[in-house]
C-alpha cells in the first residue's frame, strides 16, 4: 500500500467513526472503506510482474578485495514508481541496497568485499506501484550469483591506463631512465645531446653520416620469484585488510610488471611448510596463473617455518633470481631463521624482505596519552616499532634489502626498487 492510499484509508476511517452518532453516515464511510480497498487490491494486480521487465545486475567477473567495485543495477519496461532492493550479504560491504525511483531505472552501488573467496549475491526484490499509485506488486527476480573475489586486479588496470598516459607519477611510481643501463641491445637511433660518450655508436656513425647511438635495455627472462609468508603473523589486521592480503595485492602488481618487462615471475607460499610453488614462467598467462595460485591461501594458525621453506626453495630454484619475500617481523629473536636464511639466499640470489606496516600501531605510538591506559597503550606500540626497527635494521647491516610500508605506500615503493634493480642490472 502506498502512501497515497494510505492518507485516503485513513480518511475513510475518519467518516465512519464519525458516523457513530449519524447511521447514514457511518454506512456511506463503510462503502467508501470497502471501494477503496477494492481499489487498492485491483490497483496493484495491475502493476507490472517482475517477469514483464528487463532486470540485469553488471560487474566485473571478478571481484577486487578491499577496493569498491562498481556495479551496475538496470531494469527495462514498465513506466511508474517502483522500490528496490538488493539482497547483499553483510560481506559485500555495499554502499545502497534500497532504492525508490521510477521506471526504466539505471541505478549504481558499489560492493567492498573485505575477504578472498566468494561473495554469494541473493535476488533482487521489486515492488512496483499500479497505474493509480495506490497498490503495489512485490516480487523476486532470481538473479542471486556467486561471484569470485580475488586479489586486487583493478590496480593492474589503473596502472595500465596510468602508464599509457605518462602518469605513474600519480600512485608514486617513478619511471626512471633505462637506457645505457641495460646489456641487451634494444635499437640504433640518432644521437641527441644528453646521450654519454659511450652510447655513441662509432660504426653506424661513419655508415650514416650523422651521430648515432646505441639503446641497451636490461635483460630480460630474469627469474622474479614472490615468497608468500601465510602464516600465523600474517593474518593480523591491517587496516580493513589482512596482511596476507595486501602482501597478496601488492605482489599482483609486481608480477604484472615484471611479465611486462619480460621478466619470468614464479612463487613459493608457505607457514609451517611449503604450500604452494608455481614455476616460473613469462607471458600474459602466468597471471591468471598466479592468481589461480593464491586463490586458496589463507592465514594459517602456525608460525612461519623459514627454514624448511628455503631449504626447499634452494633446491626447487637454483638460477640467480630477485626473491621478494613478503613477511612480518615482531623482534630479533622471533627473526632469527629469517635472517639467517637470507644471508644463506644472499650467496646465490638477490633477496628482498617486504613487511606490511599497521597503521593503528603506529597512531598509537603516537596518540597523546589522556589516561593512563593510554599511555600504556602507547608505551607497547612504541615497543613493538622499536622491536620491528631492530629486526630490519640487522636485516639491512647482512646486506639484504627490506620495504616497510603501510597499504597505502607498499605497492608503489616496491614497484621502484623492482625498477631501480632493473635499471641497474643488479640481478
Amino acid at each position: 500500500m502506498t502512501s497515497r492510499a494510505a492518507a485516503l484509508l485513513a480518511l475513510s476511517l475518519v467518516l465512519v467513526a464519525a458516523g457513530a452518532a449519524s447511521p447514514p453516515l457511518y454506512l456511506a464511510g463503510l462503502v467508501a472503506l470497502l471501494l477503496l480497498v477494492a481499489v487498492i487490491v485491483l490497483d496493484g494486480r495491475r502493476a507490472p510482474r517482475a517477469a514483464m521487465l528487463g532486470v540485469s545486475r553488471e560487474h566485473d567477473s571478478v571481484l577486487s578485495v578491499g577496493v569498491a567495485n562498481a556495479v551496475q543495477l538496470r531494469i527495462r519496461g514498465g513506466r511508474g514508481t517502483i522500490r528496490i532492493r538488493e539482497e547483499c550479504p553483510v560481506a559485500a560491504h555495499a554502499s545502497v541496497t534500497e532504492w525508490r525511483t521510477r521506471l526504466p531505472a539505471d541505478l549504481s552501488y558499489t560492493m567492498t568485499p573485505a575477504a578472498r573467496g566468494e561473495l554469494p549475491i541473493g535476488r533482487t526484490v521489486l515492488r512496483i506501484a499500479g497505474p493509480w499509485r495506490l497498490g503495489w506488486r512485490q516480487s523476486a527476480v532470481a538473479n542471486d550469483e556467486v561471484i569470485p573475489v580475488e586479489a586486487d586486479v583493478s590496480a593492474v588496470r589503473v596502472y595500465e591506463a596510468l602508464a599509457r598516459r605518462g602518469q605513474l607519477a600519480e600512485i608514486g611510481v617513478r619511471m626512471l631512465r633505462l637506457r645505457t643501463e641495460g646489456t641487451e641491445f634494444e635499437r640504433v637511433r640518432e644521437a641527441v645531446p644528453d646521450d654519454p660518450l659511450r652510447s655513441i655508436n662509432w660504426r653506424a656513425t661513419a655508415r650514416t653520416a650523422r651521430l648515432m647511438a646505441t639503446d641497451l635495455m636490461p635483460e630480460r627472462a630474469q627469474p622474479v620469484i614472490v615468497c608468500l609468508d601465510h602464516g600465523r603473523l600474517m593474518g593480523v589486521g591491517a587496516g580493513e585488510l589482512t596482511k596476507l592480503d595486501h602482501a597478496i595485492n601488492a605482489a599482483l602488481l609486481l608480477v604484472h610488471v615484471a611479465l611486462r618487462s619480460g621478466d619470468r615471475t614464479g612463487m613459493l607460499a608457505f607457514a609451517d611448510s611449503v604450500s604452494t610453488t608455481l614455476t616460473p614462467r613469462s607471458g600474459a598467462a602466468q597471471m591468471r596463473r598466479f592468481l589461480d595460485a593464491v586463490r586458496p591461501l589463507r592465514p594459517s594458525e602456525a608460525e612461519a617455518d623459514y627454514d624448511s621453506a628455503f631449504a626447499y626453495f634452494s633446491t626447487w630454484q637454483r638460477r640467480r633470481s630477485l626473491v621478494v619475500v613478503f613477511t612480518d617481523v615482531l623482534d630479533i629473536d622471533q627473526s632469527t631463521a629469517l635472517v639467517r636464511q637470507c644471508m644463506r639466499l644472499q650467496r646465490r640470489h638477490l633477496p628482498l624482505v617486504v613487511t606490511v606496516r599497521d597503521p593503528a600501531v603506529d597512531d598509537m605510538a603516537q596518540q597523546r596519552p589522556r589516561e593512563g591506559r593510554d599511555a600504556y597503550a602507547r608505551a607497547v606500540a612504541s615497543g613493538l616499532l622499536a622491536d620491528r626497527a631492530d629486526t630490519l635494521r640487522l636485516l639491512q647491516r647482512s646486506g639484504v634489502a627490506t620495504i616497510d610500508a603501510d597499504a597505502r605506500t607498499l605497492s608503489p615503493r616496491l614497484l621502484n626498487r623492482y625498477l631501480e634493480l632493473k635499471r641497474r642490472t643488479a640481478l
